[in-house]
């Protein structure tokens, strides 16, 4: 689970805040003594921004600008913002006064930047907040939630998520409890039987990101609820329980917060630091555009023998599924013949996987070329374009293909409750040897129960190191 609070845009509003003020010492500088050559000369300029930004930096959490943030009315802000733009012109009079400088020599200019300073960050903070804008840029989280609750409280949740300007809620079912009605649907939401096979077998095979559970006597409920909440942590999923905390025994991990106004406890068998997942995607990002530099440099060298042998397309596209059951395009240069998808029903009795994947030596379908960029792993650097695109990391888990995730059960898909990724342990633990996808699973799940980027930096050390020696490559 990430966390919740979304500290991305809570890092991008202090940052903006930063700019602002730059702006504003730049602007009232200029109206105060007409040119840059004036300002530098007559006011310790770069002092000045050096202090306004510490202070600033300390203002802002000291006054705590982001909690509430999509929350407060325009009054409200804009007397926040007073008082944030009072700190920082008090403590950099004070810090000028401990340093034996004069900060604001002009009170003309500390005038200036006041009024301006206070209005930018009142208008930036306006901006920001726009439900429209915020959802545009992608910057509002996209989540699907399974509900849990009474017909009587449905309607009221469900307005209650709409209204949100952080996260576009994405209500892809509801259960109903204690509800004898047999329609499918409420209000166009489906609805899920309560029946434990049932509700099981509907997460394993739609999206669900995170459960919401809002119920009546909580203690009349125990039983059932605790083992739903087991049977979806085991999965992978988010639970958010709005109710009386109860003792679960669970060996996942548990936090207590604000959804949606709702105090709720989540419980997940993972809690991932948003930081650290920002700064993975990063690495991402500056390791997919390296990536495709190479792809595309291997893929002109590449193409004219693959095509003489086997005329078709270059690059292979496939459905896959990713993070809790979202189908992408997954890219892989073609090593096969163009018809090797209708062979496969054939040659499904000699698969020498055991479980749900496909993995035959000596494929048939494989041509000399593409044996070799197998070999090599070359034929897996189109995949740099779908981690671009976030469809994929550099290192995650073995992302399944249609027909295998259409007969997982609930706790294997716990795998593709983490970003797929074109290395794992899987890959540097044997590849095409492992032979039973049990295990296969196992390594995908250990990975996600210690994933750090220090883990990450091992596995793509280790990977290059084995794609050198070819180890397990088929």
């Amino acid at each position: 689970m990430y966390r919740k609070r979304n500290q991305l845009m809570e890092i991008t509003v202090c940052l903006a805040d930063a700019a602002a003020i730059l702006f504003s010492l730049l602007v009232a500088g200029m109206l105060r003594y007409q040119s840059l050559k004036d300002l530098v000369h007559a006011e310790p300029i770069e002092t000045l921004c050096s202090i306004m930004l510490v202070l600033h930096v300390a203002a802002y959490y000291f006054l705590k600008v982001y909690d509430g943030f999509f929350r407060r009315g325009r009054y409200k802000e804009f007397i926040l913002v007073i008082k944030y733009n009072v700190i920082l012109i008090a403590g950099a009079t004070l810090l000028g006064f401990g340093m034996k400088q004069e900060m604001f020599r002009a009170r003309l200019f500390m005038g200036y930047f006041f009024i301006l300073n206070t209005l930018l960050v009142w208008l930036t903070h306006l901006f920001i907040r726009n439900k429209d804008w915020v959802f545009k840029v992608g910057w509002k989280r996209n989540v699907s939630l399974l509900l849990v609750t009474t017909e009587e409280r449905f309607q009221e949740i469900v307005e209650r998520f709409a209204r949100s300007k952080e996260t576009a809620w994405d209500i892809t079912g509801v259960m109903l409890l204690g509800s004898k009605t047999e329609e499918k649907f409420l209000h166009g939401i489906p609805i899920v039987s309560a029946a434990e096979e049932e509700y099981l077998e509907y997460v394993t095979q739609h999206v669900v990101d995170e459960v919401f559970i809002q119920v009546d006597a909580i203690q009349k409920q125990e039983k059932f609820l605790k083992n739903m909440i087991l049977e979806f942590e085991k999965m992978g999923i988010v639970i958010n329980l709005n109710l009386d905390l109860f003792n679960l025994g669970l060996t996942g991990e548990k936090r207590i917060y604000n959804l949606e106004s709702y105090h709720v406890v989540a419980f997940s068998s993972r809690l991932f630091d948003y930081r650290a997942v920002v700064l993975k995607r990063l690495i991402d990002i500056l390791g997919g555009l390296t990536g495709l530099i190479i792809t595309f440099v291997v893929g002109i060298v590449l193409a004219p023998f693959l095509l003489l042998e086997s005329p078709g397309p270059l690059v292979f596209k496939q459905k896959r599924v990713g993070v809790n059951g979202r189908v992408f395009e997954f890219y892989k240069f073609r090593s096969m013949y163009v018809d090797a998808e209708e062979r496969k029903k054939d040659l499904m009795k000699q698969n020498e996987m055991q479980g749900l994947m496909f993995k035959m030596e000596n494929d048939p379908r494989v041509t000399k070329v593409g044996a070799f960029i197998r070999k090599t792993s070359i034929d897996e650097l189109p995949q740099f374009w779908n981690v671009l695109k976030g469809d994929m990391s550099l290192v995650g888990t073995r992302p399944p293909t249609l027909d295998e995730y259409q007969q997982y059960s609930y706790y294997q898909k716990r795998r593709i409750s983490f970003r797929p990724g074109i290395t794992g342990l899987w890959q540097i633990s044997g590849r095409s040897d492992i032979k039973d996808f049990d295990e296969v699973v196992k390594l995908d799940l250990e990975y996600i129960d210690n994933w750090s980027l220090l883990l990450d930096f091992k596995i793509i050390f280790k990977t290059i190191l084995v794609v050198l020696r070819g180890s397990g490559a088929k």
